[in-house]
């Protein structure tokens, strides 16, 4: 009986199951099946069996954030969320909705839309493959992190099922109970590694009625800084602020969003400036793109660091000291992370080929939390199956 014949055999119509092809690879891994649960019962089933019969597996959602992590130890099942898309509730007076995991942001943002309300997460914009779950596992966030924060604090609840059979669930979908220790926390940024998130309860917000972004180009690094702290400083409220450094083009963007009246006295209130015409950036093959997460102060210091170290592209948040860094060529990644270290920051590996993709590569050398994440592995993930290796100090 070959793999998929077990999964059949164990399942029947529960779960889904195809032999894996080569575009199911994670970072060079090849599993043996991809499995699609029907519904968050057939998932917890389906988890508990790996767990039992020693298969590893990786979850994944639209597969927009599959590539974060260092490479798997093992996989031999990638565990797919496609199918477990469904609303569960749309508290419209708490502004919170509970969701499945494998629901795109797009299908759920334009579900609570009607009602006067969005998701606040990166990825929610039309076209976008990116899931609940997916975005929840790695915490991602983008440019509107500075005014809706990031997945960490926007989720109020979750359900993730774990490989000895338990499906935890985390939290409320009210807003304000904070009782007990907090689970969803060590959920939220796991990367898959602690067991498969099912089900996510979120806070929404009330839909903006305008949003518009200013732009200007600067000569200088120093100029850009300026224009930031005027902003942080001053009376405005913006949803983001970022630098993009291309080649010699250095662009700032200050995005906002709210009332009209509000958006248009906020943008009357910074400098007159020429439009901006769109550069077409030269293209340019990706080898690597880090990801630097320091105080703000530092983090202009950094970025300016990246490009000295050959980064072709570069997006500093301005207002929360995240940088983007991508390279055409695998740059000193070890000095860069010392210059980032030497600040109380820290770097990670977003994007590199496969065969570079070992542990301390990707997230530097365990930190003092190790021993914690250690824990926490044993607890909820014994039987060593969900994603192994692919996080901090190859858990």
């Amino acid at each position: 009986m070959n793999f998929q014949e077990r999964l059949q055999s164990e399942f029947g119509n529960n779960v889904t199951a195809r032999v894996a092809t080569p575009q199911d690879a994670v970072d060079g891994v090849l599993p043996v099946a991809v499995a699609e649960p029907h519904d968050a019962d057939s998932a917890l089933a389906l988890v508990a069996w790996c767990g039992r019969e020693d298969v590893a597996f990786v979850a994944r959602g639209g597969g927009t954030k599959i590539g974060i992590g260092a490479r798997p130890r093992r996989c031999d099942l990638v565990i797919s969320t496609a199918r477990l898309n469904r609303i569960i509730e749309h508290d419209e007076g708490n502004a919170t909705v509970a969701a499945e995991a494998g629901i795109t942001l797009e299908s759920l943002n334009r579900a609570v839309g009607e009602r006067g309300q969005f998701v606040p997460l990166d990825g929610a914009e039309a076209g976008s493959a990116a899931t609940l779950g997916g975005v929840v596992a790695s915490n991602h966030s983008g440019l509107t992190r500075l005014k809706y924060n990031m997945p960490r604090d926007l989720v109020v609840g979750l359900h993730a099922a774990l490989s000895d059979g338990r499906m935890i669930k985390a939290g409320s979908k009210v807003v304000k109970n904070v009782s007990g220790y907090d689970l969803n926390k060590i959920f939220i940024g796991s990367h898959g590694t602690l067991g498969l998130i099912t089900q996510v309860t979120l806070r929404l917000r009330p839909h903006d009625a305008a949003s518009a972004t200013w732009q200007s180009d600067c000569a200088t690094w120093e100029e850009a800084v300026q224009l930031a702290t005027m902003i942080l400083d001053g009376p405005f409220e913006p949803t983001g602020l970022q630098v993009r450094a291309n080649g010699s083009t250095l662009r700032f963007l200050a995005r906002f969003d709210g009332g009209e009246t509000s958006v248009r006295t906020q943008i009357g209130r910074l400098p007159a400036n020429p439009a901006v015409e769109e550069i077409a950036a030269p293209p340019f093959t990706q080898m690597l793109r880090l990801q630097a997460v320091l105080p703000l102060q530092h983090a202009q210091q950094w970025a300016r660091q990246a490009q000295e170290f050959g980064a072709r592209e570069v997006q500093w948040d301005c207002g929360t000291g995240v940088v983007g860094a991508a390279f055409e060529a695998v740059p000193d990644v070890a000095a860069l992370r010392v210059a980032a270290e030497r600040v109380a920051g820290f770097v990670v590996v977003a994007s590199a080929p496969a065969e570079l993709k070992m542990p301390e590569f990707v997230w530097g050398a365990p930190r003092s939390d190790f021993a914690l994440a250690q824990r926490l592995k044993d607890a909820y993930d014994a039987a060593r199956v969900c994603a192994p290796g692919r996080f901090i100090g190859g858990i």
